[in-house]
């Protein structure tokens, strides 16, 4: 079932333009990737630009290793080297257990659009997922949220790091106590028989001596690896060095982005659009990696650090740039301009938000005379289990109806429970109760004028108990339907936790101990493309096709 994006809860004003009325928004973009032959002419512009392509793969090929990525990942490194290639690339902050499931559907829907532009195009396009492991928001990926036994919400958060605080996922152990935050999250979960096998998997990707970034890259190798994906850690000094000329400019020619920034954030406002990049005039796009990430400002003819009033001279952070880049890191807005300097980006699969912050980075892309590449929004799903199926349909509700609050929407449905013609019977009474006193008023006034008004109190007073009448009808249904009021509750929280997205919310991990490894094969089969709208996926259980292969039989 797919559902407008329109429709879907949450979607602001600039995603829902961008794909029904791209004209709008068509100078903060390089193309429209619903347009004929853009991808073709995207193609032609990365193969004008020259990129690190030899450089790379030794890097690639190194990290790869690391993680045991299967035989098939080389293949498309080498691939990637070769003539016309190009790739379609994503991305997304390192999280434990593989953070929420938009992170998994990003990466899917690169893996699709790669395979289907390659088959188009004639010229090899190779997935790459970079890996934003310097992102020093640790409140995001420190933690996952699941449903308890009683259906509540449960954040699950690993705490107690290998490291101090103030470190950044690419450098941050998980340490002995990730054992009990795997045993914690595994006692969440549904004990079927898959849950055995998903608990070893997790135990191995999330081991104590790696880090937060190399447990992610190992559990979605884990996932994703006969994919062909290719994963990329922002964070290695070899990749850095490639990436230098990049940041030794941002730092010579700062603030230059942040006011590029600026002057598009000013269009977007004056057409009503909301902006992701909060840039400063005196801002620098990169920080300086020293006990976390420290933002840096252009001060004189110097720098600051925002943090403290230590000042850099240029000449020193310049050095710092060409011979350590490996202590700066480039910011949200500089991420996506060293991302497509490295690789012959045809295209980039981004969130909503992402999206919306790509409109402010084309004057950024010009600046340093990078290509910008197709924006893409990845696919957007909601899996739902046969059971919560049932109910919806059941219930005759929609995503949107989800994002009551539960009473409301217990209410809103339990009223549908009451006898077909209660409403109508009860606005009948209503309409009496006005007509009769309209003449009883009329006559009283007739003997006493004053009377009149103690007529309209005495209707309203009856109006007043026919409502209350109502109301307790209403309580009445819903203590009879206590279950139902659970049903209701239960569909909300596995499609609407919190009034919020699925997608947003929960990982893959409940989905896996349902039903194995083969809910992997069905999201993929489900994401046929990118984003454009919602689709609702209804999960089979072994059960469900046994019986399929039944009737297939007779």
């Amino acid at each position: 079932m797919r559902l407008d994006i329109r429709q879907f809860p949450g979607t602001s004003s600039l995603v829902r333009d961008y794909i029904h009325n791209f004209e709008r928004l068509a100078r903060f973009y390089a193309g429209n990737p619903q347009a004929p032959g853009a991808y073709q002419e995207q193609a032609e512009q990365c193969e004008v630009r020259s990129h690190p392509l030899g450089q790379l793969r030794d890097v690639l090929l190194a990290q790869g290793r690391r993680w045991d990525a299967p035989a098939i990942a080389a293949r498309r490194i080498e691939d990637l080297c070769r003539p016309r290639a190009v790739a379609v690339l994503t991305g997304q902050q390192t999280g434990l257990f593989g953070g929420p499931l938009f992170t998994l559907y990003k990466a899917l829907t690169a893996i699709q659009l790669a395979a289907r532009l390659e088959t188009e195009l004639r010229r090899p396009v190779v997935p790459i997922f970079w890996m934003a492991s310097e992102d020093h928001d640790l409140a995001e990926a420190d933690h996952i949220q699941l449903l308890d036994r009683t259906g509540a919400l449960v954040t699950l958060r690993h705490a107690p790091w290998g490291s101090p605080a103030g470190f950044i996922p690419a450098n941050l152990r998980l340490g002995p106590a990730i054992a009990e935050t795997v045993q914690r999250a595994c006692g969440l979960l549904p004990p079927t028989e898959f849950a055995g096998a998903l608990r070893e998997g997790m135990a191995e990707a999330f081991a104590p001596e790696r880090t937060l970034a190399d447990g992610f890259a190992r559990w979605m190798v884990r996932l994703l690896g006969d994919t062909g994906l290719v994963f990329v850690d922002a964070a290695d000094p070899a990749l850095k060095r490639l990436a230098a000329d990049i940041l030794r400019r941002e730092v010579d020619e700062a603030p230059r982005s942040s006011r590029c920034i600026l002057g598009a954030s000013e269009s977007l406002r004056s057409l009503g659009y909301p902006v992701q990049i909060e840039a400063r005039p005196d801002g620098v796009n990169c920080f300086l990696l020293a006990d976390g990430r420290r933002s840096l400002a252009r001060d004189g003819d110097g720098f600051r650090l925002r943090d403290s009033r230590q000042t850099i001279p240029a000449a020193d952070l310049r050095r710092l740039a060409l011979e350590e880049p490996e202590r700066l890191s480039p910011n949200v807005a500089l991420r996506p301009i060293v991302q497509d300097a490295l690789f012959p980006t045809i295209a980039y699969v981004a969130g909503p938000g992402e999206l919306a912050y790509f409109a402010q980075l084309r004057p950024v892309y010009q600046a340093f005379d990078v290509p910008m590449p197709l924006i893409v929004p990845r696919a957007s799903l909601t899996l739902l289990d046969p059971r919560v199926a049932q109910l919806l349909e059941r219930f005759r509700l929609a995503l949107p109806d989800l994002t009551l609050e539960p009473e409301q929407l217990a209410s809103r449905v339990l009223r549908a429970h009451l006898p077909p013609d209660f409403d109508a019977t009860l606005a009948k009474a209503r309409e009496s109760v006005t007509e009769i006193f309209r003449g009883v008023g009329e006559a009283i006034a007739a003997v006493d004028p004053t009377l009149k008004a103690t007529v309209g109190q005495t209707a309203g007073h009856i109006q007043g108990h026919l409502g209350q009448l109502e109301r307790k009808a209403v309580q009445a249904l819903k203590r009879r339907e206590a279950e139902t009021r659970q049903q209701i509750q239960r569909v909300r929280e596995a499609l609407m936790p919190g009034g919020k997205p699925q997608e947003r919310i929960f990982p893959i991990l409940p989905f896996l101990a349902r039903h194995g490894p083969a809910l992997l094969e069905t999201i993929r089969a489900a994401i046929d493309g990118p984003g454009w709208d919602h689709r609702l996926v209804t999960l089979r259980t072994d059960r469900d096709r046994d019986r399929d292969t039944d009737r297939e039989g007779m």
